[in-house]
């Protein structure tokens, strides 16, 4: 199945959209896409942090959206290196960005 290229404020707007349907995620208002590099044709971005945090158990439950979303979508590769810049430039920030 081909993924179609989504810029990472379109992707973070459907992923948002799914999640809020999984139990535990109803309350999350924002989520942070971090790019990644793709290997085996795996996705080339992954879901970093979520506010508010969800539990563990939301986490496992979600698991199956998010990869649906990762075989379903793709970063654009110029989102996807703008990022890994930014990344670099500021360290690497990952989830915790998003928890402060």
């Amino acid at each position: 199945m081909r993924r179609v290229i989504r810029s990472n404020a379109e992707l973070q707007a459907i992923c948002l959209r799914s999640l809020k349907a999984c139990p535990g995620f109803e309350r999350v208002s924002e989520i942070l896409i971090q790019p990644r590099t793709a290997h085996a044709g795996g996705a080339n971005w992954t879901l970093a942090a979520v506010r508010p945090r969800v539990d563990n158990e939301a986490l496992r439950g979600a698991r199956a959206t998010i990869d649906r979303l990762q075989r379903s979508y793709q970063l654009s590769a110029m989102d996807s290196s703008a990022e890994s810049r930014a990344v670099d430039r500021r360290g690497d920030q990952g989830p915790r960005a998003l928890q402060q």
